[in-house]
Order: structure tokens, then sequence, then C-alpha cells
């Protein structure tokens, strides 16, 4: 009798698992709003004490070190690995393509009012209901919660407790 397990993982591209892929992805994204999005996006000019970008910075690399160490703990293929599956590549795609719609609108709507924050107003509450679609098939009011509320609760929470205007 042999000990090999009676279903050895298969390896995806390169012998890696679905994770490394992930790890990847997560850095590209951070990345990319660490040095294109954010600085498009905020502007520090003439900001007093800390600058507006601080917050979305900070995120940013956040996302970039725990993308980097999910990257790292699998480097290599594991037995227990799984394997790159199509429809998770497509959710992942679908999550990024709704960031970027987000900031994209954010960023139209804050030049056609000419104020950044009813940018965040408007582009906010959409990208909240887009994530509420993709990640659950959840009740209306959960919607609503997700297109109001949250914000509010955002914007309450950076004017006054910590005292930063939103880009």
């Amino acid at each position: 009798m042999s000990n090999a397990p009676k279903h050895p993982a298969k390896s995806t591209l390169a012998g890696f698992t679905q994770d490394f892929y992930l790890g990847l992805a997560i850095v590209v994204f951070g990345a990319l709003l660490l040095l294109w999005i954010i600085p498009a996006q905020v502007n520090d000019a003439g900001s007093f004490g800390l600058p507006p970008s601080l917050a979305p910075k900070a995120l940013a690399w956040v996302m970039i070190i725990c993308g980097a160490v999910i990257a790292v703990q699998n480097l290599r293929a594991t037995p227990g690995g799984r394997d790159l599956v199509l429809s998770e590549v497509v959710f992942l795609g679908a999550c990024l393509l709704a960031v970027g719609l987000t900031l994209v609108i954010m960023g139209l709507a804050g030049q056609a009012f000419d104020r950044p924050n009813a940018g965040f107003m408007v582009g906010a509450p959409l990208g909240l209901i887009a994530f509420t679609f993709l990640h659950s098939r959840t009740p209306v009011w959960a919607y609503a919660f997700n297109a109001i509320v949250a914000p509010v609760v955002i914007i309450a929470a950076f004017w006054w407790g910590l005292e930063l205007p939103l880009p």
C-alpha cells in the first residue's frame, strides 16, 4: 500500500496554487492604487495637517503587504492546494471592475458638481450596491442600507472622528 493521497492536488499555471495568484493580484491592485489611482483622485494641494490621501495610501500599503504575504506563503504548490477556478477569476475581475468604475464615477461626479465630496456621495453608493450584488443576493433593504447609511457613516467618521475631509 502506498501512502500517496487518493486525489493529489492538480497544479495550476507554473505549478502555483490559486492563493499565489490571488496574492499577486492584490499586490498589483494595491500598487495601482498607490501609484496611479490615488494620486489621480486625491488632491493633497493646500491641505493642512494630515493630507487627505493619508488613509487611502495607508490602506493601499496594507493591501500590498498582505498580498505579498499571501503570495510568499504559496510559492510552492502544496498537496492540499486548490486549483485556479475560472469562476473565481471572473469574480475577482468583476470586483476589480466595480472598484474601477466606482472611482471613475466618483471623479466624473466630482467634476460635474465641482465638489470632490459630491463624487463620493454619488460613486460610493453605486459601488456598494455593486459589491452587495456580487457577494450575495440580499434583500432590497440591504442594498438601501449599503447605498445610504454606509457612505454617511464613512463621511462622519472621517470628517468628525478623524477631522480629515474626504477627497
